[in-house]
Parts: C-alpha cells; structure tokens; sequence
C-alpha cells in the first residue's frame, strides 16, 4: 500500500498482533515510521501466541523500541469487559509525551470514567470496536470518534458463498457525527489460529454499486467445491479467472489496483501464490477500493 500511487490520507491502519514474534510487525511499523503514515497498533494483545501475559512482556519489549523513534506510530490501548479504569490510565500516563488511541469493545467503564477519557487531549483516536451503547457513543468527542464494524458475512465453509450481497454504506453516512469509519475487510472480525486444505477457494472482492453509491461484495468461488476433487493450485486460479472477468467488464464499480493487477497475472498464468497472498490481496483490492470510494475515483 505505501508504495500504491493513491494517496493514503484516510487510511489509518489499526492492527492487533497475535503473533509471539513482531519480525513482521516491526519491518511494517518501520515503513509506516518512514513513509510519515499513521499506524496504530494494539498494545495489549490477548490472543493467539499472545495470549500469556509472559510472551506479550518480551514482545512489548521489542515493540516499545520501535515507539521511541517513530512518532507515526499511535500506542492503542483495548478496552474490555475485563478492562479497570487504572490500566487505562497506566497507559496514558505511560504514553502522555504522544498522541495515543483507545478501542473500545464492550467496555465496562462507567460513564465519568468515559468522560473523563474522552477528555484526555492526546488521545487521537476513540474507536467503538463493539459493544457501546449509544449513550456511551455519545461521550466520546464527535471529532475523535472512530466506528469500527464488521460488515463481513462469514460462512463455515468457503462453497457456501455464492453471488453478491451488501456490505457498507458507512462511506456516505458516517459524518458528521464520527470523524471516520472502519472494517475487518473480507476475513472479519473472529480470530482462528487453525485451518487446512479448503474444499473450495474463495476469492472476496468489493465493488461500488453504480445506482445506490452502496459497497457490496461478490464472492468468486472455484467451480471445484469437493475436499477430493481438484488441487488447491487449480480452484484458486478457477476463482481468481472469474474475479477477473468481472472487474475488467465492469471496472468503473472494481476500480483499477495492484492487487486485481496481480490475481489477472495469477489468472492468465495459471500461478498459484499460495492460500495467504490469495488473503493478502483480498484485504489490498478492499483497501484501494474504499479510498477510491472516499476520493471520487469510483
């Protein structure tokens, strides 16, 4: 995306790491710290690899050097069910030199307590992950306040997907009462660490609808769909040949992006990348996509 020629004005990542070893997370925080681009990071991440409070310290450890030369990066905290008032402000008073973020998924704060973050001034960003009320939505400073949704309808099995349905339309009803708006793209918002050979290969790809301005999504699935039948290398390039078809016969709801650039080179070719670039560039189209949407260019 930093090397994209779109500007990336509106784009401000929110990552939660579930990976014990930051090695990539570093390499992004870097390029991030370079190309003068927000990016904010969760930093008390409670999943996967980083679900002991002993690997979040070494992993913290690592991180936290990172912060002191790169002023682009926004320290997030995430508020819980299980969330005191005091880690929050051990938090803020740990970062009060910079701008920091607080996300919010089913807080338990109260509503002084929420005030009183609400006023903190070097808190940047207030995303409503889930679980707020709309009482508790409105203490937070319409100029900070971030909504964070998960419009993905996700399926147990990548051959129930079939055809397009709706995805967004917070792009045109998100101001003025939020500063932005956000979403878990095509993988949603569910954490699973395990996974094996899928039955069928999904390809999931946003596109505008010209008569209501809306953002739908349309599944492009492999014509193989049994376990046994096929390989994985020959149902993705299935998928990635129907995705193709459909944005270059209709580019002005696609729009034009590296990641569909390199599905059509995957598609003509024959190539499989693997399973984690087919995702990789899923997620790249839906980012272009929704800040084309938010330029004018689609």
């Amino acid at each position: 995306m930093l090397a994209d020629h779109r500007s990336l004005k509106s784009l401000v990542p929110l990552l939660e790491p579930v990976i014990g070893k930051p090695v990539a997370l570093v390499k992004c925080i870097r390029a991030f710290g370079a190309a003068e681009q927000p990016l904010a990071v969760i930093l008390n991440p409670d999943k996967h690899e980083l679900k002991q409070p002993g690997a979040v310290v070494a992993w913290l450890k690592v991180i936290g050097e990172e912060l002191k030369d790169n002023q682009h990066l926004v320290p997030t905290f995430r508020c819980t069910s299980s969330t005191a008032l005091s880690e929050v402000n051990g938090f803020l008073k740990k970062y009060s030199s910079r701008r920091v973020a607080l996300a919010y998924a089913s807080p338990v704060l109260g509503d002084a307590q929420l005030k009183a973050l609400a006023a903190t001034p070097n808190v940047q960003f207030h995303f409503d992950l889930s679980g707020m009320t709309a009482a508790q939505r409105a203490l937070l400073p319409s100029t900070k306040r971030v909504s964070i949704r998960d419009y993905f309808n996700k399926l147990d099995r990548n051959s129930d997907y079939d055809g397009v349905e709706l995805f967004t339309d917070r792009h045109k009803t998100f101001k003025p009462s939020w500063a932005g708006f956000g979403d878990y793209a095509s993988i949603g918002s569910a954490f699973s660490a395990t996974g094996g050979p899928p039955s069928a290969v999904a390809i999931h790809a946003i596109y505008k609808e010209p008569k209501s301005g809306d953002v739908w999504i349309e599944h492009f699935v492999s014509d193989d769909t049994v376990k046994d039948v096929g390989s994985i290398q020959g149902k993705f390039v299935q998928a990635a040949k129907k995705l193709t078809a459909a944005a270059k016969s209709r580019p002005k709801q696609f729009g034009n992006n590296f990641a569909l650039d390199e599905f059509a080179l995957y598609a003509s070719s024959n190539h499989f990348p693997g399973l984690p670039k087919n995702k990789e560039l899923q997620i790249s189209h839906h980012v272009c996509l929704m800040l084309d949407v938010l330029s004018g260019a689609v």
